[in-house]
């Protein structure tokens, strides 16, 4: 991390992004890590994708831009696995330096320079460390942030990714701040009426195979076209939580024969492998991938078969 440090304290132009269709880690780590380079007085540009409506409680997302065509002495690549998956990663060109920090165990190592901690529950844990090294005071949207990204990226605390770290860091984050109650209710307990009437949808749609060891829910642009802009992040979970799942697999068709494919696994089973045979990544309880094909019924037939040749 020194060798971070060290470019952050040379360089004054910081563009920051991460990937496609970004998370709570996604955003907020790269909220943090924005205001604290502004506490050193650097200039700092985010390029982000359109995030989710319910994480626009965040003050500093108003300043979010989709694109930037100006030039930038360092690009900061956060949470994101590989270049491929990068929103805008044409931007990348209007910088002289890429600084790639993630937690993801698939990542590419893409950039100039590179700190990839795949112990690390979330990319806020990083940057939390990261903050704490470059001696910057860490006020309440700066703590909210981070918290954000970790609350997010370890299910309210009950992925297997949590450690002793995660909740030291936490309660260093409940010493400056007390409204983290009301963020977990933004977050996780409010929906809307659209978002209930596609939970329902996608219950419909569920279905186990493999001996009940993999279940599946797939949306296509026909299920989908009457819940424009509803949040499906959490669907997969229902999926997940079914008692004798192995693997559950989300998919929604984005656009005709373009499928935005999601893993968890329960068990021992590896997902993000399984989301690299298709140009995905990610941890080995949580991946995804983009996939182009003929149909929905096709996309799953040819996963699931994959699954169960390495399900025991």
């Amino acid at each position: 991390m020194d060798h971070i440090i060290k470019a952050i304290h040379k360089y004054q132009s910081f563009a920051i992004s991460s990937h496609r269709n970004p998370d709570g880690d996604s955003i907020g780590s790269c909220i943090a890590l924005g205001l604290a380079l502004k506490k050193l007085g650097k200039s700092v540009t985010y390029i982000m994708d359109d995030i989710p409506q319910k994480f626009e409680f965040l003050d500093e997302v108003k300043n979010f831009k989709v694109d930037a065509s100006e030039h930038f002495d360092v690009v900061v690549c956060l949470d994101c696995s590989n270049i491929a998956h990068l929103h805008n990663s044409q931007d990348l060109s209007n910088g002289d330096l890429i600084i790639n920090i993630d937690h993801h165990i698939s990542n590419t190592n893409y950039g100039g320079l590179n700190y990839i901690d795949s112990v690390a529950s979330a990319t806020g844990e990083i940057i939390y460390e990261l903050i704490c090294k470059l001696s910057i005071p860490i006020d309440k949207d700066m703590a909210v942030a981070l918290y954000v990204a970790v609350v997010t990226d370890t299910g309210n605390f009950k992925y297997s990714n949590v450690t002793y770290k995660t909740h030291a860091i936490v309660s260093e984050l409940y010493k400056i701040s007390d409204i983290y109650w009301k963020i977990n209710t933004i977050i996780f307990d409010q929906n809307s009426y659209e978002g209930m009437k596609i939970i329902g949808k996608s219950l419909e749609n569920l279905y186990l195979t493999h001996e009940n060891r993999i279940s599946v829910i797939a949306l296509s642009l026909e299920d989908l076209k009457e819940y424009d802009n509803v949040d499906l992040e959490g669907i997969i979970n229902y999926a997940r939580d079914i008692k004798g799942v192995e693997v559950a697999v989300f998919a929604k068709e984005v656009e005709p024969n373009l499928f935005r494919v999601s893993f968890r696994a329960n068990g021992d089973y590896d997902v993000s492998t399984l989301a690299t045979i298709y140009g995905g990544g990610g941890h080995s309880k949580a991946a995804g991938c983009t996939i182009r094909g003929n149909s929905l019924k096709d996309i799953m037939n040819d996963i699931t078969h994959n699954i169960a040749k390495d399900l025991q």
